[in-house]
């Protein structure tokens, strides 16, 4: 399992993954003016982006979810110097970690956050990155100083409080993590992930028993937020995870199939469900049929052949 070759995941969980940076340099739409002239036709637009650089073909594949191809179009901007060297360092690091390649990714970030005069936004990000992929490793220390680095260089970027506070949630550190998600929210009222997740750090900080706020109060917050964003998959996954906790059954199926209405490719979705099943109902099955489904439409989740192995071991 651990020596496998490193594989590109799902287009769907590439996508979730940048749709947790709203500040992403690399993750934003080419510009016109990077494309080329408006006035040349398709395919002159498309062969000058060719010649110009790496880093902007390897957007260009980020586009059209060709994904395969951007470690080697970022290297090829990176080895000639280009002129968005800092932003193909980036873009490599984050798809080697996207493929869970760490040991590739640490080196192109390290540079990033060395480089001084790169974009602040840049650095940033790969903070933040650096961050996650420490705390992945057990190792909250390194973990921590790098987001508090990232918040010192780039106080106005939400997404560092937004990652911050979801390492907090796993730290335990709940109080610290609201603070985080507020700042989030604060900076970007419209983040929806952001006040989902605030939401649920309230909710568990009223289940444990560390606050006086019953927990009636956290859950009518999750209702506002999906009344409030009721496009938002996360919202409803968080909501159903809490009423999983408090038994409540078959509101919790509802939130995850609103999920999967929203997102009908998140494989992760099925597997919660499926686990649901089991839980509810004893309803060994229907689990397996719906944790099947999961590895069905993304063949590459982890989550659902690791729950599928826990399951049969039980059988």
């Amino acid at each position: 399992f651990q020596n496998r070759e490193p594989l590109m995941p799902s287009p769907q969980f590439i996508k979730s993954y940048f749709s947790s940076f709203t500040d992403d340099i690399i993750s934003q739409p080419l510009l016109k003016g990077e494309k080329s002239d408006e006035d040349k036709d398709k395919e002159g637009e498309a062969s000058e982006v060719k010649e110009n650089s790496g880093y902007l073909r390897a957007k260009q594949y980020m586009e059209e979810e060709n994904y395969d191809k951007i470690i080697s179009e970022s290297t090829k901007e990176i080895e000639a110097k280009g002129k968005y060297m800092a932003e193909a360092l980036l873009l490599r690091a984050t798809f080697y970690l996207l493929i869970g390649n760490a040991n590739a990714a640490k080196p192109d970030l390290d540079q990033v956050i060395s480089m001084e005069d790169a974009n602040v936004k840049l650095r940033a990000n790969a903070l933040i990155k650096r961050g996650s992929m420490y705390m992945q490793q057990q190792q909250p220390v390194l973990s921590t100083q790098d987001f508090n680095m990232a918040a010192d260089i780039d106080p106005q970027n939400a997404d560092v409080y937004h990652h911050r506070g979801q390492l907090k949630i796993l730290l335990d550190q709940i109080e610290e993590a609201v603070e985080d998600f507020d700042e989030c929210i604060r900076l970007r009222p419209d983040s929806a992930l952001a006040q989902a997740q605030k939401c649920f750090a309230l909710y568990r900080q009223a289940y444990t028993g560390n606050n006086p706020l019953p927990v009636q109060v956290a859950m009518k917050g999750f209702e506002d937020v999906i009344k409030k964003f009721p496009k938002c998959a996360e919202g409803y996954a968080l909501y159903a995870q809490a009423l999983t906790d408090q038994q409540q059954f078959g509101k919790a199926d509802e939130m995850y199939d609103k999920c999967i209405d929203l997102e009908p490719d998140n494989a992760t979705t099925y597997v919660h469900k499926g686990l649901l099943q089991l839980q509810w109902k004893q309803d060994l099955d229907k689990g397996l049929e719906l944790i099947s489904k999961a590895i069905e439409i993304d063949n590459k989740c982890d989550f659902a052949y690791e729950t599928m192995g826990t399951i049969e071991v039980q059988r």
